[in-house]
């Protein structure tokens, strides 16, 4: 486990782009805190790394946004409004993390859905400026 301290949106992105550069085919990066901590700045970052011309926003409307690079996908899911299985199944969630790297905002309402192997990311907002994010692998 390791804790990360960032004290503005630009740490904060720029610790998304050190984990996209641990980022492996299929990585699946749960993203757990409330709302205005950080999620979609640590994406935005993680996405200027591996596909540079995403223009990422939060997909909390449309639950999933693909930003499709020249060699891989980065899939952000926000499961914020998922409220039942089938909303999850209607996702096509169970195919999609099987290709590319998947980062999920609200993790914590599919919780039973998360691949056995993950990274988990706890954020937590200190200030106004400043998170705590605390990361570690989740192996079976």
């Amino acid at each position: 486990m390791q804790e990360f301290i960032t004290n503005s949106e630009a740490e904060t992105q720029a610790l998304g782009a050190y984990f996209a550069g641990l980022a492996k085919e299929n990585d699946f990066f749960a993203l757990f805190g409330e709302m205005g901590c950080g999620k979609t700045v640590f994406v935005r970052g993680f996405c200027e790394k591996l596909v540079p011309e995403a223009r990422v926003s939060s997909p909390t409307y449309t639950v999933l946004n693909d930003y499709e690079g020249k060699t891989l996908t980065v899939h952000h899911f926000d499961c914020y409004r998922i409220t039942s299985e089938d909303d999850l199944i209607s996702t096509d969630y169970d195919e999609i993390i099987k290709s590319g790297i998947t980062c999920c905002e609200w993790p914590e309402n599919i919780i039973d859905f998360l691949p056995s192997s993950y990274w988990k990311l706890s954020f937590s907002r200190l200030s106004d400026d400043k998170r705590r994010i605390i990361a570690e692998r989740i192996e079976p």
